[in-house]
């Protein structure tokens, strides 16, 4: 029962930040602050960061959560489809840059790990959005 109607909140959700796409200033506004992200991402990822080695692994799971906030944000302000030809692809482009800046930065250094946790968080997106979809259409 529960269950039930957090899904119905989920797909009433859904369809109202689909309708927040017409809106000119929302989907300006949400594109603005990507491309802001995006650019504090590649300062913050070209300094340097002191983090100890037992938290190593907790950089994967930023990775994942900024890449799955990244798609989140592209997917709200275009209703492009394919999502992976217009969004996904482009994100991991992005991503793959980072890690290339990375690799010409003396504090930093390129990580393949990173950039599959990246992909990690476009598709745990992707994957998510289809759930939801499939759930209130279910209704």
């Amino acid at each position: 029962m529960r269950l039930v109607k957090m899904t119905r909140i989920l797909s009433y959700l859904i369809l109202f930040v689909r309708s927040l796409r017409n809106i000119a200033f929302f989907k300006y506004s949400i594109r603005f602050l990507v491309v802001f992200l995006m650019l504090a991402g590649a300062w913050v990822a070209t300094r340097e960061l002191d983090i100890p080695p037992q938290y190593e692994m907790n950089d994967k799971l930023i990775h994942l959560l900024v890449f799955f906030g990244f798609s989140f944000l592209i997917d709200l302000s275009s209703s492009r489809k394919p999502f992976w030809f217009w969004k996904g692809v482009p994100l991991l482009i992005y991503g793959a840059c980072i890690e290339i800046m990375q690799y010409y930065t003396p504090e930093r250094s390129f990580s393949v790990l990173d950039w599959v946790a990246d992909f990690g968080g476009i598709f745990l997106y992707f994957i998510a959005k289809r759930v939801f979809i499939w759930i209130a259409q279910k209704e």
